[in-house]
């Protein structure tokens, strides 16, 4: 065992019987050894995966079954975040059509509005009680399509992330309350809630 010149032994000793290794720092030697106690990355990264799929289901058990403002307008939002991202990233300009209570993403290809079947940008229809509004340069759009079955976008997701400024509303009166969602043309949307006057 070596001595250090303050007269102190130092000597880290292993649980398991693993040899010391020696270090040598300005003349002195230490003998230091690891205890091989812990968790490898594989047991961290199992328990991070068990903690997310518990909260995740914790989540959907606490969440309401009747229809709210709140969550349709998370959707419309998330919808919205999706469509802008594929346009960048894929390099397609995609639209989004409003009709009466319901929306969808379209994709303009070959000259013309085609719909998208994947789950996220097919049609989806509002529940009953809900109302959404939609506001083209500080006008309320007034769906005079309605009637045709010709794809129509009202707001545009360009290739370069430019997005068609709008606001949209969804309206619960049940609440008393009211969601709104801000567009700039640069592609930053902001959800916001507000008392329905």
């Amino acid at each position: 065992m070596p001595i250090l010149e303050t007269g102190i032994l130092i000597r880290v000793e292993s649980r398991v019987n693993r040899p010391l290794i020696p270090v040598q720092s300005n003349n002195q030697q230490f003998h230091v050894s690891f205890k091989g106690e812990g968790f490898t990355l594989i047991e961290l990264l199992v328990v991070v995966v068990i903690i997310g799929i518990l909260t995740s289901l914790m989540a959907l058990s606490f969440s309401p079954n009747k229809p709210s403002a709140q969550r349709e307008s998370r959707r419309f939002y998330e919808v919205l975040e999706a469509a802008r991202e594929q346009a960048v990233l894929f390099n397609q300009d995609l639209g989004l059509e409003l009709r009466g209570n319901r929306y969808r993403v379209l994709n303009w290809r070959a000259q013309q509005w085609w719909f998208l079947d994947t789950p996220i940008f097919s049609e989806y229809d509002l529940p009953d009680n809900l109302s959404q509004t939609l506001w083209l340069n500080g006008l309320e759009y007034k769906d005079v399509l309605a009637d045709s079955d010709k794809p129509q976008p009202q707001i545009l997701f360009f290739a370069t992330g430019e997005v068609t400024p709008f606001e949209w509303t969804l309206n619960d009166p049940a609440d008393k309350d009211q969601w709104r969602l801000f567009a700039n043309p640069v592609g930053v949307f902001d959800l916001e809630l507000e008392p329905l006057r």
